[in-house]
């Protein structure tokens, strides 16, 4: 079927006026790299939106803009943009290879692992996948405690700082660790600060793994009166919601986190939520 899909659509292209076939293969090249362009993404954007390019072609761009946009540290766009890669083929290695990549620039190494795991079962020699595996493993083992310790430090010069008892309550909570200490981190931090929406979006994580949804629930919806309309907090709200059993507001949510923030459902899934 994906032969037949990507025979049409070059059939398509070979229709296309010659003017519009030089533009697109022009955006191509531009995507590639292979010509300057001011604006790299725009070019892959237009590959990835022309009905006309074959899938592999698509796929390809989109891992391209999904490396770019990396770069800019804009990792749910960019994890959005691997995952888009993989419907089109699952088997895309440099997706795949490229998401976890992601994954362990975040922390998220169990994440990373399950990709490279892949990646390597499809291509077994692949160096950028052997070496961010091994980046992936060191990092699991070395990334909590090396973050505590340094949070521990600073926070003996700063004990009452309320982002530095932010940042370890968020540390303990992606790690599934500690949550009583994290907890008392976040609602310290919120003594400090109780307009910190950021605390309450660390809090919220840490009740909804304590399972204590309802307590989940005032957070997120603390959060989302102070930053209207943010994904990360409403899909917060989803996670909280399913769990009280509220299934259909939950998945309201969930589609309304995605819409507003392209890629939260994969990074959510990456915190072991």
């Amino acid at each position: 079927m994906r032969a037949v899909a990507a025979a049409l659509a070059l059939a398509l292209a070979a229709c296309a006026p010659p003017g519009e076939r030089a533009h697109t293969e022009a955006q191509w090249q531009a995507c590639e790299g292979q010509t300057f362009t001011t604006d790299q993404v725009g070019a892959c954007s237009a590959v990835i939106d022309d009905r006309a390019a074959p899938p592999e072609r698509r796929a390809a761009a989109l891992v391209l803009r999904g490396g770019l946009r990396a770069e800019y540290f804009q990792h749910a766009r960019a994890v959005a943009d691997f995952g888009r890669a993989l419907r089109i083929d699952p088997q895309l290695v440099d997706a795949l290879v490229g998401r976890a990549a992601v994954h362990v620039s975040r922390g998220a190494h169990d994440a990373a692992l399950r990709d490279l795991d892949a990646a390597l079962a499809i291509a077994p020699r692949h160096q950028r996948a052997l070496e961010e595996r091994d980046l992936a493993l060191a990092g699991r083992v070395d990334a909590y405690s090396v973050q505590i310790a340094q949070l521990n430090e600073a926070l003996i010069r700063n004990p009452l700082d309320p982002q530095l008892l932010n940042n370890r309550c968020w540390v303990r909570a992606l790690a599934g660790r500690d949550l009583e200490l994290a907890l008392a981190d976040c609602d310290t931090a919120l003594l400090q600060n109780p307009n910190f929406a950021a605390a309450l979006d660390s809090r919220g994580l840490v009740n909804v793994k304590r399972g204590a949804f309802a307590a989940a629930l005032a957070d997120y919806e603390a959060g989302l009166a102070l930053e209207p309309g943010r994904g990360h907090y409403l899909y917060g709200r989803g996670l909280a919601r399913r769990g009280l059993g509220l299934i259909a507001e939950a998945e309201a949510d969930f589609r309304a986190a995605e819409i507003a923030e392209p890629g939260v459902t994969a990074l959510y899934a990456s915190y072991g939520a």
